[in-house]
């Protein structure tokens, strides 16, 4: 009867304790996952017209729970980085300002986590050129304006911890499909993918 008693006991004591390994286990394992509720995200990146921009950008990345993801995404774009000045015409300015948020879901791997998010905002674009040639009176020419930004973004987040590595692709919907049909559009939209890379901070 002594030995039934002792033996219940210690089995009791022995799963006591396989659960509570098992609580800490996975509580250490959650600290380390690559669920995070809140994360800033800098970088830099370009368009696929390479070598003809420059951007530079931030995302904030809010999860509410685990699969839906919130986003928005604000990117400054020096569209010629290198002053162009030719045949007489110097390009003054040429940037644009890009300002979206997203709604998407997220999948997690061991080490790295995979967001999909459909984007929508504004583009403001401003654009000014000078004729400084000697044999003309100097004339100056801009464009200021705005215009809509739809698409699809792809964000890798690659490593555990606070900081970790990001990566960005981001494919418009404008103007095809949105603002017609014609394949014609399509040069738009390939000349606006952007690829980015960067750090990220994991805040919560």
């Amino acid at each position: 009867m002594k030995l039934k008693k002792i033996t219940f006991l210690f089995l009791s004591f022995m799963a006591y304790t396989n659960s509570f390994a098992q609580n800490n286990t996975s509580k250490i394992a959650e600290k380390k996952s690559t669920v995070r509720q809140l994360t800033i995200e800098p970088g830099i990146g370009i368009h696929t017209n390479f070598g003809t921009d420059l951007i530079l950008s931030n995302q904030i990345q809010w999860n509410p729970n685990r699969y839906l993801s919130l986003a928005s995404y604000t990117s400054f774009n020096i569209n010629n980085p290198f002053q162009r000045d030719f045949n007489g015409i110097k390009t003054n300015y040429d940037y644009s300002i890009n300002q979206k948020i997203g709604i998407g879901t997220t999948f997690y791997a061991k080490k790295s986590s995979h967001t999909f998010l459909l984007m929508a905002g504004v583009k403001y674009s401003s654009f000014k050129e000078t004729i400084d040639d000697p044999n003309f009176n100097k004339v100056s020419a801009s464009i200021n304006s705005f215009s809509p930004d739809y698409g699809l973004m792809y964000s890798l987040k690659k490593g555990l911890g606070k900081y970790f590595f990001t990566y960005r692709m981001y494919v418009p919907l404008y103007p095809w499909p949105i603002k017609g049909s014609d394949s014609n559009y399509l040069d738009g939209n390939l000349n606006n993918i952007t690829l980015e890379v960067g750090i990220g901070i994991n805040i919560k």
